[in-house]
């Protein structure tokens, strides 16, 4: 059997698109500038020249393509001048991926993305564009058919996953951009008009809290509103599809995507929780799956937002090594090992006061600005000495033909899952106190090019010995 399978003509705008804000934009404007004004600039020439030649080209690497597929085996060809030409077997792909932005809807195409475990990091293996007849007969080939049994959730689900994990950071780095180039396509500071609105609107409220605060707050707001309506619109409709080794994953309103993975190419399973979720007794669950997205082993949420009894309850079954089997090793029940646990808690929080009390004597004149800064920094220190309680009570480790471990990571929460094999690494270390309390610190690496870690503190250190040597039938 062979099938051969060409690209979509839009390929040729995806070959264009790095260049379309750094020589399309600037010429487009300046276009539109000569039909205004009747005023050309000198690089109006140039830019035109090399725009021709990006078309060009890439409208001959788009007609270069080709997908092939013989038996066991994919081919993909591209390249005119420089042909570059790879071979992988159907065994070897470990995720699929496609992605239907608005006009890739109008005119019949998808981005497809086809994953190995190899290849280069931070970028998929192959990316093309192809029509969506061609990407459903793919999908089939390299996968088989849909599976059957379909889990939906909710929109309320979805947005209660954007909301505990959306952050004002995210928000940044998607909306300042897209300000900026918004801005530029325009030819106004558009977001200097929006820095300036900021400004007026904090000063209206200077008599209350210092205008600082109020525009640096405003600014994280709108940034955690972009983030969480990124999130949303991202992971609207999702859909779950599981078949008896085949995952598919459906999300997006405006761009729709399909992720279907084996589910031997799962690495580990992760459940995690943010200090929102935690607030509204939820978890999400994600899986670790090699070679996926622009990251290798990049993390796919599976449950975006459920009760854990719930979660082992409806995934158990698929994933076995949720419920592992095997001894507990946990921290020694004791006031000393709770109060190593809340040992780091308490240095910020003398830490913090100090620092408070100093800068309120030293800089009069920014009394309230000090004080509200220490008050944010106070209810971060809070959750941390939470989170290191429940770290005290909940961390623990068990190891046997698969491996379990929970903690926690940053502000979150953190268990992580994975059969025995996937291990990479167990790595044991002591400090000075673990000696008298003959405790341990244990960090267990799931093998993956960008590896799942979790550590896990204050644990017996001879019962930690006998469990992983009994585990993986080594002396340690």
């Amino acid at each position: 059997m062979k099938k051969v399978y060409y690209a979509h003509p839009l390929m040729i705008l995806m070959f264009a698109k790095p260049f379309l804000f750094v020589l399309v934009i600037p010429f487009i404007r300046g276009f539109l500038q000569y039909i205004t004004d009747k005023r050309v600039t000198s690089l109006l020439g140039i830019e035109l020249f090399l725009i021709i030649t990006i078309a060009i080209v890439s409208v001959l690497k788009s007609h270069a393509f080709r997908f092939i597929i013989v038996d066991d085996n994919i081919t993909i060809r591209k390249g005119f001048l420089i042909k570059t030409k790879a071979k992988i077997k159907l065994s070897q792909i470990s995720s699929i991926q496609s992605e239907q932005n608005p006009l890739d809807a109008v005119l019949g195409a998808v981005t497809y993305h086809i994953n190995t475990e190899a290849g280069r990091k931070n970028k998929p293996d192959f990316k093309f564009k192809i029509s969506l007849k061609d990407s459903r007969e793919i999908s089939s080939i390299l996968y088989g058919t849909q599976p059957n049994e379909r889990v939906r959730f909710s929109a309320l689900r979805v947005a209660i996953m954007a909301a505990t994990t959306s952050s004002a950071f995210t928000g940044m780095v998607i909306g300042v951009p897209i300000i900026k180039k918004t801005g530029d396509l325009l030819g106004i500071a558009l977001d200097k008009m929006l820095f300036d609105e900021i400004n007026n609107v904090s000063n209206k409220y200077a008599d209350f809290i210092p205008p600082v605060v109020n525009t640096v707050t405003l600014i994280l707001l709108l940034s955690y509103v972009v983030a969480f309506l990124y999130s949303f619109f991202k992971y609207m409709n999702f859909r779950l599809f599981l078949g008896e080794d085949k995952t598919e994953i459906r999300s997006g309103l405006f761009v729709r995507s399909r992720l279907s993975f084996r589910k031997s190419s799962v690495n580990n399973v992760r459940i995690e929780q943010t200090p929102l979720m935690q607030l509204l007794r939820r978890y999400a669950m994600k899986v670790s799956v090699g070679g996926y997205g622009d990251s290798k082993s990049e993390s796919q949420v599976v449950v975006p937002a459920d009760r854990k009894s719930e979660i082992f309850e409806s995934f158990n079954t698929y994933f076995p090594y949720l419920k592992p089997k095997g001894n507990e090793v946990t921290p020694p029940r004791s006031a000393f090992t709770e109060s190593r646990f809340l040992f780091w808690p308490m240095v910020w929080f003398l830490t913090l006061t100090g620092l408070a009390t100093w800068a309120s004597i030293r800089f009069v004149n920014f009394g309230r600005l000090i004080l509200f800064t220490a008050f944010i920094a106070l209810g971060i220190i809070l959750i941390y000495a939470r989170l290191s309680i429940y770290e005290y009570h909940s961390c623990k480790m068990q190891l046997g033909k698969t491996v379990s471990a929970y903690s926690t990571r940053w502000l979150r929460t953190y268990g992580l899952c994975c059969v025995k094999e996937n291990v990479g690494e167990i790595k044991i270390s002591r400090f000075f106190r673990d000696f008298d309390q003959n405790t341990c610190r244990v960090r267990i690496t799931v093998r993956s090019e960008a590896a799942d870690s979790i550590r896990i503190r204050c644990l017996d250190y001879k019962k930690t010995l006998k469990e992983i040597g009994d585990a993986f039938n080594v002396q340690v």
